[in-house]
């Protein structure tokens, strides 16, 4: 085995080590010690090449509708990532097992195809193949790589998308790619130069690497620090005022529902305020479910297609969920539920109370400095002193549908506070967070306990399936208030926002909703079907595929058999004495001491080999192939028989 496939049996193990994917690596390890030690060779042409360049385009695209519909994951790229050397296989083995042992660029590229009609010679030395077309009446060549190293390179990039949390694929990378870089290395390089510099590059990316690591580390520390002079996890506690309005112009449906009224589904609550964004001071999950039972449950059902870990949307005291078989849940204080290894889709039950009755905080009633201003002029205004708390709620709530407007479209603020300042005092218009910020913010200036929330507004319904829609522009922000001993929404936002954005949904809605309603057709299909069912059909698919690749194979044999012999008897070049038979002396004797030389012309090749013989029969070929005139017929004929004969002589020895 030559060191190329060396390399890339080792690339191939390497592979699935580090991505436990040991199965698939062995069979290609097989595979390609096959190709070394078999003499069985197939004869394909560019159009067979690119037809297994087209079948891993294919299997792309099976594994793209994998990891986003059929199995969505929250990290498709690494799924991808990691099953790049199946995907490439067709286009590796098409070059193993030809007898060309090499791979036109137009296998990967499709920019690079055309479509030839006939196979020409050129030099054999050269990594070219001349096409003729039959219509335009040209030759043109056409480059071909030899893919075992590109191959190689691109199973250890493969690897790295295993993530193993080790110096194992740094060391494993290093040795491939060393390797790989000194096998084509030019020749006359210093190899002390050569060795200094690979050792840098590895020095420098790995430093490099720790370096960057330890920045981000510190750079996401003293930010979280800058933020709420306390430790927090940005990533499961914090908001910010523009994060809902970016989703706002999202038609993708996220879930459906089967309810009997329109709903606030609720998925985190926040009740330290810090400007541009909001905290949550209790962020620990827990397997405790805080909700209490009242003994007043309502139900709602709800469809869903999840990722390995997700924030569900819940109704305000979600007391128990059913149909996630063996997902695990999680809840905080605050009311959010996060649900993990859940079944890729559900149709799971939820039942509720619509209170919760944990008691306020020490946060709930803190008020920010910056706006204390406003805030004492809008509850002078709305008198809202000495009124009870629901008298409260409900007058903030009317004075922001009265006197204030739903905007879909504003311009980003650099500074929250500002930004909140002037939505009150002069702009008077904004999305759903600047009425829930505000609305939190001036029930504690009454003295009511109250937290911002974010979750989805649930008011689209769909006649034809008997549920509720929820898409991402459906995402909403409220207030939470604490009024007789229950957590209450106070929802200011203007009701015109949900026509607004429904007015502005987007030109493709209906194409991607149809798309979005078949692929939740068939999710609910599969749901009913049963282990077995499923194992059974996935069987009878494979034994199809089997079937039909089997066809394909022996077709494509056979077409390429009638296509060789047509060729044959059929093939005229575009330019004289392409044809000649003396290219085939020259093919006969590649393998030899007396093969041609690379850069050596024909005619210093005859005459360094100073064989009387095929000196006459290069002169009959040259002037076959440079003459104007041309061959006469008797000398064309002798150039046939001489060469012949002189083949079955050279075969005889």
């Amino acid at each position: 085995m030559n060191k190329d496939l060396l390399l890339l049996s080792f690339s191939l193990l390497s592979w699935g080590w580090l991505s436990q994917t040991w199965p698939a690596a062995w069979a290609l390890v097989l595979a390609i010690v096959t190709s070394k030690y078999s003499t069985w060779r197939w004869q394909i042409n560019s159009h067979q090449f690119y037809r297994c360049g087209d079948l891993s385009v294919l299997l792309m695209i099976l594994l793209l509708v994998d990891v986003y519909i059929l199995q969505p994951t929250d990290q498709p790229i690494f799924i991808l990532l990691k099953w790049l050397p199946v995907v490439f296989a067709p286009a590796l083995f098409a070059q193993l097992f030809s007898s060309r042992q090499k791979l036109p660029l137009g296998a990967l590229f499709y920019s690079l195809r055309k479509q030839p009609e006939k196979t020409g010679k050129t030099d054999s030395k050269l990594p070219y193949v001349a096409l003729y077309n039959r219509e335009s009446g040209v030759i043109r060549l056409l480059k071909e790589i030899d893919f075992t190293l590109p191959y190689a390179g691109l199973t250890v990039l493969s690897a790295g998308a295993a993530n193993v949390q080790s110096t194992a694929y740094f060391i494993t990378a290093v040795t491939l790619f060393t390797g790989i870089l000194w096998s084509v290395r030019p020749k006359h390089s210093s190899v002390p130069i050569w060795l200094l510099s690979i050792a840098l590059a590895i020095a420098v990316s790995h430093f490099g690497h720790q370096g960057l690591n330890r920045l981000h580390a510190l750079v996401e520390e003293k930010s979280v620090e800058w933020l709420s002079e306390s430790y927090t996890d940005p990533f499961k506690s914090q908001t910010s005022i523009g994060d809902v309005g970016k989703l706002k112009l999202s038609d993708k449906i996220e879930f459906r529902l089967k309810a009997d009224k329109p709903i606030l589904l609720h998925q985190a609550s926040y009740d330290i305020y810090l400007g541009h964004n909001w905290m949550a001071s209790k962020r620990l999950f827990s397997s405790k479910n805080p909700a209490i039972d009242n003994g007043k449950l309502k139900h709602l059902e709800i469809l869903q297609q999840f990722n390995k870990e997700t924030i569900l949307a819940l109704p305000d005291g979600t007391v128990k969920i059913t149909g996630l078989g063996d997902a695990y849940l999680q809840y905080t204080e605050l009311g959010a539920v996060k649900a993990i290894l859940s079944p890729r889709f559900s149709r799971y039950h939820v039942f509720y109370s619509n209170q919760r009755t944990d008691a306020p905080g020490k946060y709930d009633l803190q008020i920010p400095k910056q706006h204390l201003d406003w805030l004492q002029q809008f509850s002078d205004e709305l008198q809202l002193s000495e009124q009870r708390p629901e008298a409260i709620a409900a007058r903030i709530k009317s004075n922001f549908q009265r006197n204030f407007f739903y905007s879909l479209y504003l311009g980003k603020e650099m500074d929250a506070d500002q930004a909140l300042r002037d939505f009150m005092l002069k702009r008077k218009a904004g999305h759903c967070e600047y009425f829930a910020a505000a609305t939190v913010l001036l029930l504690r200036q009454a003295g009511v306990p109250a937290r911002l929330a974010n979750g989805y507004s649930v008011d689209e319904y769909d006649e034809r399936l008997g549920l509720y829609i929820v898409r991402s522009r459906h995402a909403h922000a409220w207030a939470l208030a604490y009024i007789n001993g229950v957590w209450q929404a106070v929802d200011s936002t203007p009701s015109q926002w949900l026509a607004m954005e429904t007015k502005h949904a987007g030109l493709w809605q209906p194409l991607t909703d149809w798309w979005s309603n078949c692929v939740f057709q068939f999710r609910q299909w599969q749901l009913q079907q049963t282990d077995r069912q499923n194992a059974e059909l996935g069987l009878f698919a494979a034994l199809l595929l089997t079937l039909y690749l089997l066809w394909r194979i022996y077709s494509a044999k056979r077409k390429l058999s009638r296509k060789v012999q047509q060729e044959t008897t059929a093939f005229k070049p575009a330019y004289q004495g392409l044809d000649s038979e003396f290219y085939l002396i020259e093919q006969g004797l590649q393998q030899t001491a007396q093969a041609r030389r690379t850069n050596e012309s024909i005619q210093q090749w005859v005459q360094r080999l100073q064989l009387p013989a095929l000196i006459h029969l290069h002169q009959l070929h040259y002037r076959l192939r440079f003459d104007p005139l041309g061959l006469p017929a008797e000398q064309r004929l002798q150039l046939q028989q001489l060469t012949r004969a002189w083949l079955d002589e050279f075969k005889s020895h």
